[in-house]
């Protein structure tokens, strides 16, 4: 995915100029760093004068800005991490998403309501995200044990799969396939999942994607073997592994984690981190906006009237 405008982020930062030379109202402070309601006018075209204001949309926008903003406090506290909203690392985010990450800016761009500032400001998550990522992959025995004991969370497959109720059924197609029956019209024929053309599942796919019996399997076969019956909580497989793609040894996985790590594992050493660093900045919201709560990671409303 490209964004058409090259100087999307031109654009965005001369919105929020505009908005912010009429009002440079601060809404909420973390730890330091003050957010101008100008940041979060600037995101929606809704929020423009004379187009309507929904409070709750507001807060909601708000409140991610405060995630952002305690995300940079503490990446620069914790690791040293400074610059994370660089223009231009944040240009090269839109412009060059990973292929995970282009759902995410599609779903963006086709939201009327969202501005070139919206874009621009989901993309400076995602570069936080990366460099945060990074820093707490960086741990050796960590890295080790997943590259040796799991590696299906350092790997990307492109599969095929026919899927039966009984062992017997599933071996009656290994012994099929095995005579020499063309895989595809055998998927169409007797395969419980209907959703795939010819058994042929999304190319490629990490493997810690799918349910832990056909993730091992299909990180570990032997390329454009037939597999034996592999059981799972939806029946019993049979599988091809046509492609794998995974770090060739565990330097290589140590060099650039982020890079071969399934999301799970990520998420593993990200949420803790993200809790700690909301729930220990200093956050305060301007009284007309709400109240900041850190229980809920969120902003109540003001009292009614």
């Amino acid at each position: 995915m490209r964004v058409s405008r090259m100087t999307l982020l031109l654009a965005a930062a001369a919105a929020v100029l505009a908005v912010s030379c009429s009002d440079t109202t601060v809404v909420a402070t973390v730890d330091d760093t003050a957010i101008d309601k100008a940041e979060v006018t600037a995101l929606r075209h809704s929020y423009a004068e004379g187009t309507g204001f929904n409070g709750e949309a507001f807060r909601g926008d708000l409140t991610r800005m405060i995630y952002v903003a305690a995300l940079k406090n503490a990446a620069e506290s914790d690791f040293g991490l400074t610059d994370l909203d660089d223009p231009a690392v944040i240009e090269a985010k839109i412009q060059n998403p990973r292929p995970d990450e282009v759902p995410i800016f599609e779903g963006v761009a086709a939201d009327p309501d969202r501005t070139d500032a919206t874009l621009a400001a989901v993309a400076e998550q995602l570069v936080i995200r990366d460099a945060i990522y990074a820093e707490l992959a960086d741990d050796e025995a960590f890295l080790t044990d997943i590259f040796e004991n799991q590696p299906e969370l350092v790997t990307q497959v492109c599969a095929r799969h026919i899927l039966v109720a009984t062992p017997e059924e599933a071996e009656a197609v290994k012994a099929r396939l095995d005579a020499g029956e063309d895989f595809a019209t055998l998927a169409a024929e007797v395969s419980l999942d209907t959703g795939t053309i010819g058994g042929q599942l999304p190319c490629p796919t990490p493997a810690g994607n799918y349910v832990q019996e056909f993730s091992n399997a299909s990180a570990t076969l032997p390329i454009g073997e037939i597999s034996s019956p592999v059981p799972s909580e939806f029946g019993w497989h049979i599988i091809v592994v046509d492609q794998r793609t995974c770090p060739e040894s565990v330097s290589v996985l140590i060099a650039d984690p982020a890079a071969y790590l399934h999301e799970s594992a990520l998420s593993d050493l990200w949420i803790p981190w993200i809790n700690e660093a909301i729930t220990s900045a200093d956050v305060v919201v301007a009284s007309q906006v709400g109240t900041w709560t850190s229980e809920s990671f969120g902003i109540l409303p003001p009292p009614a009237g």
